[in-house]
């Protein structure tokens, strides 16, 4: 099979970024950053996932390859894997808060406040383990990348017997579902508010862990 699920070197995070851009071009998600994107506002994004990556122990990046075309990343993923239950104050810290770069953008400002809302609800200081991103490049959509990803994370949820977290969109709520995760909220968002038509859902999802 072409399709190898690899760690993520400190090298791939702009390719990364690239496909996280390319990924959230539609509904909320294509509002939260600036378009087109700055040379400073992606530099600065890049940065905050090698910190991320680089400081955060709970934290996995990982990405799928296609060996067929010379190793190219088709999609990616960050896990954040709690096995023990958390202080509050450490969960604060890891709870999305709008920075500098998102001075102006409204619909960034409540896209990160429902964030700190499900989180601190649905998961709270509990072990959990957290799909924090999963993206796709658009031109290999439906070659089960995002599902190598998502099995990667719920196989060893399974084997610690604990559930998993997400937060889904439209486009992907199908495949979580196929694997086993079962909605526990729906967010409505009125794109009308940020210049966009028409609404956007994004749903909380939870799996149980299975034995």
């Amino acid at each position: 099979m072409p399709l190898e699920i690899h760690p993520v070197l400190p090298a791939d995070m702009p390719e990364l970024f690239r496909i996280q851009r390319a990924a959230f071009s539609a509904g909320i998600a294509a509002h939260l950053f600036p378009r087109p994107a700055t040379p400073s506002y992606i530099e600065s994004s890049i940065a905050k996932h090698a910190k991320s990556q680089a400081s955060e122990p709970d934290v996995q990046y990982l990405k799928v390859i296609d060996t067929e075309l010379d190793g190219r990343m088709v999609a990616a993923a960050k896990w954040r894997i709690n096995l023990k239950e958390r202080t509050q104050e450490e969960v604060e810290k890891m709870l999305p808060r709008p920075g500098k770069e998102e001075e102006g953008n409204e619909a960034a400002k409540a896209f990160m406040a429902y964030l700190r809302w499900a989180r601190s609800t649905f998961m709270g200081t509990k072990p959990f383990f957290f799909l924090h991103m999963l993206v796709t490049d658009p031109e290999h959509h439906r070659r089960g990348a995002g599902a190598l990803l998502v099995k990667w994370g719920t196989a060893q949820a399974d084997a610690a017997n604990l559930p998993s977290f997400l937060e889904a969109s439209e486009a992907g709520r199908p495949l979580y579902a196929r694997l086993g995760f079962a909605p526990v909220h729906v967010e409505v968002f009125d794109l009308s508010k940020y210049g966009g038509e028409g609404k956007d859902t994004n749903t909380i999802m939870i799996r149980q862990p299975e034995t």
